[in-house]
C-alpha cells in the first residue's frame, strides 16, 4: 500500500525513526535547558511525541508519551530528580503534555485507519473495475464469435453437404469450387483462432518469448512465398537494402505478424495493384513497413485499430463490397506481438491514397561470430 501513515510501508524506518526523533529532542532540551523555560522545553518534548506518533500505533505512543512525562518530570520539574511535583502550574502542564500526546496518537489512528480504507477502497474499485473489463470483453468475445465463426462454419457446412448430396452428379469444377470456398473459410477460422491464441498468451504476465538471431529477409521472403501461394492472383513487391542486420526476435512472433499485416493489406485493396514491403534502418532502428494502396483509414481511428475488437465501419470495408472478416483482433495481435519485442507499430497514409503499417524495432547488438547464431 502507498500509505504513508501505515506501519508497514515503513519497515525498519517505523522501529529506529521514534528513537531517533526522542533522542534528538531529549539531547536538544539537555543542552538548552539553562536557556529555554519550562513550557518551552515542555513543546519540545510534545513535538517529539508527535512526529513519533506517525509511525507507532496509539498504545505503544501513549505509553512511550507517558514514560516520557515522568522523565520529564524527574529531569526538568522541581524538585528535580523526583517524580513529586511542588507548584500546581507544573502539574497541570505535566497533564497536559500527556493529554496533548495521546489526543495526538488517537487522530494519527484515525487517520492511518482512513488511510488503509482509502487503499482498501481504491484496491476493491480496481478489482471491480477490472471484473467489469473481463465481463466486457467476454461479452464482446461471445458476441464476435457467435457472428465471425459461425459465418464461416456454415459455410464450410453447406458448401460440404452440397458436395456429399451431389458428390456424383455435380460436375468437377462446381465441387472444386464447393472445395475452394470450404478450404478458404478453414484457412480463415484457423487465422481467426490462432491470433485470439496468441493474443491470450503474450496478454499473460508470465509470457515465455524465445528470441534467436533471424535474418530479415529469410522472414519476408517466408511471409511472401506463402502470400502468393495463397493470393495467386496478388501482386507482392519487396524492396529491401543489402546488408540488414539481424534481428533479435521470435521468428514465428515475427512471421505471424507480417501475415496479419498483409492479409490485412490484400482484403483492403483492389485486386489489381500490389502489395509493397519496404524497409530501411534510421538511428538503430529497423523499419520495416507493408503499404497497400486501399481505401485508408481515417485519422480518427489509426490508432484505435489495433485495439481488440476494433473495426473500421465503413471506410475500411473490403473493396469487393463483400462482409467484413475476422473478429478485428489481428491488429491487436500485431501491436501485442511488437511491445513483446519493444517495439511500435504506426499507421500513415499512402501517398497517392491507401495505408502504410510500419513497425519499428530496436537493432541490437549484432553477434560477432557465426557461433553466436546457434546460441
Amino acid at each position: 500500500m502507498n500509505n504513508p501513515l501505515n506501519v508497514d510501508s515503513f519497515g525498519l524506518a517505523s522501529r529506529l525513526l521514534p528513537a531517533i526523533v526522542w533522542v534528538a529532542a531529549w539531547g536538544l532540551m539537555l543542552g538548552m535547558q539553562d536557556t529555554l523555560g519550562l513550557g518551552n522545553l515542555a513543546l519540545l518534548m510534545v513535538l517529539a511525541n508527535a512526529v513519533a506518533s506517525l509511525w507507532l500505533r496509539p498504545v505503544v505512543s501513549i505509553t512511550i508519551s507517558a514514560l516520557a512525562v515522568g522523565l520529564f518530570n524527574w529531569s526538568f520539574v522541581a524538585p528535580r530528580f523526583t517524580l513529586t511535583v511542588d507548584l500546581r502550574q507544573d502539574f497541570i502542564l505535566l497533564a497536559t503534555m500527556l493529554a496533548v500526546s495521546s489526543v495526538i496518537s488517537y487522530l494519527m489512528e484515525l487517520k492511518r485507519r482512513a488511510a488503509d480504507r482509502e487503499v482498501k477502497h481504491q484496491l476493491q474499485s480496481r478489482v471491480a473495475h477490472e471484473h467489469v473489463q473481463s465481463q466486457q470483453l467476454r461479452n464482446m468475445l461471445l458476441t464476435s464469435i457467435s457472428h465471425d465463426y459461425r459465418t464461416p462454419l456454415t459455410t464450410v457446412i453447406s458448401s460440404s453437404s452440397v458436395i456429399i448430396e451431389q458428390a456424383s452428379r455435380a460436375p468437377a469444377s462446381e465441387i472444386c469450387q464447393l472445395a475452394t470456398i470450404i478450404y478458404e473459410e478453414a484457412c480463415q477460422l484457423h487465422r481467426m483462432t490462432t491470433n485470439t491464441l496468441q493474443l491470450a498468451r503474450l496478454d499473460s504476465p508470465k509470457v515465455d518469448i524465445t528470441f534467436n538471431w533471424e535474418s530479415v529477409e529469410e522472414i519476408l521472403g517466408t511471409v511472401c512465398l506463402r502470400s502468393r501461394r495463397n493470393h495467386p492472383m496478388r501482386t507482392i513487391e519487396t524492396r529491401l537494402p543489402e546488408h540488414l542486420p539481424l534481428l533479435s526476435c521470435d521468428a514465428v512472433l515475427m512471421n505471424q505478424l507480417f501475415d496479419n499485416l498483409i492479409d490485412n493489406g490484400l482484403r483492403h485493396s483492389e485486386t489489381t495493384t500490389p502489395l509493397l514491403l519496404s524497409a530501411t534502418c534510421v538511428d538503430k532502428h529497423l523499419y520495416i513497413s507493408v503499404q497497400d494502396k486501399g481505401c485508408g483509414i481515417p485519422d480518427e481511428w489509426k490508432s484505435r485499430v489495433f485495439d481488440i475488437f476494433q473495426r473500421v465501419d465503413t471506410v475500411a470495408r473490403p473493396v469487393d463490397g463483400g462482409a467484413r472478416r475476422g473478429i478485428g483482433i489481428g491488429l491487436a495481435v500485431c501491436r501485442a506481438i511488437a511491445d513483446v519485442h519493444g517495439g511500435t507499430l504506426e499507421i500513415t497514409d499512402t501517398p497517392g491514397g491507401g495505408t502504410t503499417v510500419t513497425l519499428c524495432l530496436p537493432i541490437a547488438e549484432q553477434p560477432r561470430h557465426p557461433l553466436e547464431l546457434d546460441a
